[in-house]
């Protein structure tokens, strides 16, 4: 039986790299919310601001302006049926977010600037710390292919999570998520998913987010196969080991692969 849940990405960008612009339109991204809720989301993650590699950097400002249309009509969704997650690294946004019943934020940038964590810790948010070299990600500047990638990524997590509890943030509002792909190379995102379990030495929830990423063609290196075929193979060998949430393009597809799981538990 898998316990994953699902989050699903919904991008209010004109450049992201899988769904540019197909829900920028807020009527579009709140056609796509209530879609997404039928088709078995757990979780809806929106983002306005493109961090694929060579995306252009926004101010707080343009992605308020992309965001507030959509983010002020999630009262209309039942809240004890979805969560909802605001995928930002702007701190005034964060906390204009929260006034607008946002139940996530997921901070690309892992909670790095003071501000940030003083727009959160007094709510009861959940937290969504990231690991990342660079944002937008940056295919040049990767660990060094000498380095144990998971334990630079504990290192990391340990660093941080503590620098949350210590500002007053508990440990249970808090997930991490390595960042495949952000600041890796191809086989050290696939290391990662290899040694997914060794993670669970932070006692806190793990997000992966993987879906149709680059570093996939890899993973099937030789054998014919989509980036959402290789994506739903992965995602089966995370929910076999105990992920808690895998944030995905496809929620459909998803939610038939856990049903399958848990059918043939």
């Amino acid at each position: 039986m898998s316990d994953t849940r699902l989050v699903a990405i919904l991008n209010i960008t004109p450049d992201s790299f899988s769904d540019g612009g197909v829900f920028f339109k807020p009527d579009d991204a709140l056609a796509a919310i209530a879609r997404l809720i039928t088709e078995g989301a757990d979780v809806i993650d929106i983002g306005a601001e493109s961090t694929r590699p060579g995306a252009t950097p926004l101010s707080a400002e343009e992605e308020w302006a992309r965001l507030e249309p959509v983010l002020s009509q999630i009262p209309r969704f039942a809240a004890d049926t979805i969560a909802f997650s605001l995928d930002t690294r702007h701190a005034d946004n964060a906390r204009k977010a929260l006034g607008y019943g946002v139940h996530w934020i997921n901070d690309v940038s892992g909670f790095a600037d003071a501000s940030m964590v003083d727009a959160v810790k007094s709510s009861r948010c959940k937290l969504v710390v990231m690991h990342s070299l660079t944002v937008p990600a940056d295919k040049s500047v990767v660990l060094p292919e000498s380095a144990d990638v998971v334990e630079e990524l504990l290192r990391f997590a340990r660093v941080r999570l503590q620098k949350l509890e210590k500002s007053g943030i508990s440990r249970d509002r808090m997930i991490f998520d390595p960042g495949i792909g952000f600041g890796k190379t191809a086989k050290q995102s696939l290391d990662i998913l290899r040694r997914i379990e060794e993670f669970n030495v932070l006692g806190v929830p793990l997000l992966v987010g993987h879906s149709r990423k680059s570093f996939l063609s890899e993973y099937h290196a030789g054998v014919s196969m989509s980036r959402d075929e290789a994506t739903l193979e992965v995602s089966q060998l995370l929910m076999k080991q105990g992920v808690a949430y895998l944030r995905v393009h496809d929620v459909v597809a998803h939610t038939l692969l856990r049903e399958e799981m848990e059918q043939g538990a």
